[in-house]
């Protein structure tokens, strides 16, 4: 079964043993100074309206809104949540204006307005002094007497950093509070940041990739592609077995659901140095939504998708459609499983190639592991050279 993307795009000949000519390209920075001081006076306008609104004899509230895609799936059904109101306004077919008013007259709003409260003062702070701090830091920060009760998981704060930046009309890491690094890469490739920073992804085990990839000044790379593995696991297995010199490719992995830096960096190298972006994942619901985070984009940011979304990934396994021709032994969808899988087919985004996928999966699914069981390089020294080979990617 060959189902090749017609893109016009060369195609790999693995095992090849000439050299590779390496790449070097220079990427100009924008200056940020303009942006911060245009978002350091849209968190002062904000806050002198909540000041007048208090003054005046009202509770304070604020609203935003957020233009977004949805398929009939996901707008048969809307409530008022726990914590805020949403107004949805049609602007056409499947395109709708989501209005959210977090009010500090509901009570179960009260916590979530001082912690998008707080979450701003802490962002007009780092902007004015432009420093950043990573989200988890400033999440034990709130660890205190007066504010312990704010965000009692870390999703909550993540959560206040995306709606203020949807208030601030922004990008959330256009705040300086930045997300943990997760994902790594490997490989031939060397990165400078802005500050003459050089970030070496030779080193064994790969390297933890930077936290704003909108620093990086140069590139320097000696890859035929670029091959993103959804596990740490299997990422160390195949540097173990040298699958970055075997396949003469660049090796990123975000660790399941990829992090905005490991995003960025794969469009970077897609966009800047035109190399194929490949990407091998579970063969379950949960893969498969992975693989369309970095090729769609995902929902919590999807005002983003220019900057993060990748269409040029190419699934290349593991297939459902392929599991018994392996030998693979599936095991069954759980509940949660075929929710997931529900949800990906109802998606406004999905190919019919894609489809066609979650359909056999409905008999079963399997992990990469699974795929590998068979001999100790059986990734390396057999499945990934015949995919590739073959086009065999979707």
């Amino acid at each position: 079964m060959n189902r090749v993307m017609n893109t016009g795009e060369f195609k790999i000949n693995v095992g090849e043993t000439q050299d590779i000519e390496e790449q070097k390209i220079d990427i100009s920075v924008s200056d940020k100074a303009e942006l911060r001081k245009q978002l350091i006076t849209r968190m002062e306008n904000i806050t002198l309206i909540i000041i007048q609104q208090i003054c005046s004899g009202r509770l304070p509230q604020i609203s935003y809104c957020l233009s977004q895609n949805f398929t009939s799936f996901d707008t048969q059904v809307r409530e008022e949540d726990d914590f805020e109101v949403q107004f949805f306004k049609e602007l056409g077919p499947d395109r709708v204006i989501n209005e959210t008013v977090t009010n500090f007259a509901n009570k179960r709003s009260k916590d979530k307005f001082a912690l998008i409260m707080t979450v701003m003062a802490s962002a007009h702070r780092l902007l004015i002094t432009n420093t950043t701090i990573t989200r988890r830091s400033l999440y034990y920060d709130l660890k205190n007497d007066r504010t312990w009760n704010l965000a009692p998981e870390q999703r909550h704060l993540d959560q206040a950093v995306n709606h203020v930046a949807n208030l601030l009309s922004c990008a959330p890491w256009e705040l300086n509070l930045l997300a943990t690094s997760k994902g790594l890469v490997a490989g031939e490739l060397t990165l400078t940041l802005i500050n003459d920073r050089i970030i070496d992804c030779t080193i064994p085990g790969g390297t933890l990739i930077p936290h704003i990839m909108s620093n990086v000044t140069s590139i320097r790379a000696r890859a035929k592609m670029v091959l993103i593995v959804e596990k740490d696991a299997i990422f160390q297995k195949l540097l173990e077995d040298d699958c970055t010199s075997s396949l003469n490719c660049i090796l990123v992995t975000g660790k399941g659901y990829p992090d905005v830096a490991t995003r960025m960096l794969v469009k970077l190298l897609s966009e800047k140095l035109e190399l194929p972006i490949y990407i091998i994942v579970d063969a379950d619901p949960f893969g498969v939504d992975i693989m369309c985070v970095y090729r769609f984009g995902s929902s919590a940011l999807s005002k983003e998708k220019e900057s993060l979304a990748c269409p040029n990934v190419r699934w290349l396994g593991v297939h459902p459609s392929e599991l018994i021709a392996l030998g693979v032994n599936t095991i069954s969808l759980t509940e949660f499983d075929l929710s997931k899988l529900v949800a990906l087919e109802n998606r406004a985004y999905m190919t019919g190639a894609i489809i066609k996928e979650l359909e056999i999966m409905k008999n079963g699914k399997a992990e990469i592991e699974n795929v590998s069981s068979f001999s100790r390089k059986f990734l390396i020294d057999t499945y990934l050279p015949c995919k590739l080979k073959g086009d065999n990617y979707i």
